[in-house]
């Protein structure tokens, strides 16, 4: 297993349990809202980290990589440079069960 491919795979594993404590699609949404972004436009995670960084301290990029991973259903949208049809292509292989 190449490095990339076990590092996407523990996000897999690590980034899940969001929807365990209690998101929905619909709280996802919202929060984008609050945000000013969709959790599925380009910049929203940035934004997010930014925001969150003042109440969560470090642990802001792994809260907004899992809202984002909730609203793709996969933690296959990462990659920097990652053109919109690809994203779509990577985390339809890649669904959550």
């Amino acid at each position: 297993m190449k490095f990339r491919e076990k590092v996407m795979m523990d996000e897999y594993l690590n980034e899940a349990p969001i929807a365990a404590k209690g998101w929905t699609d619909k709280s996802i949404e919202k929060f984008g809202k609050t945000i000013g972004k969709s959790p599925g436009d380009k910049g929203f995670f940035d934004a997010c980290v930014m925001r969150m960084s003042k109440h969560m301290g470090d642990k802001a990029k792994g809260f907004c990589a899992a809202v984002k991973d909730k609203h793709y259903n996969s933690p296959m949208w990462r990659g920097k440079g990652k053109p919109k049809k690809q994203v779509k292509t990577d985390t339809k292989k890649h669904q959550y069960k």
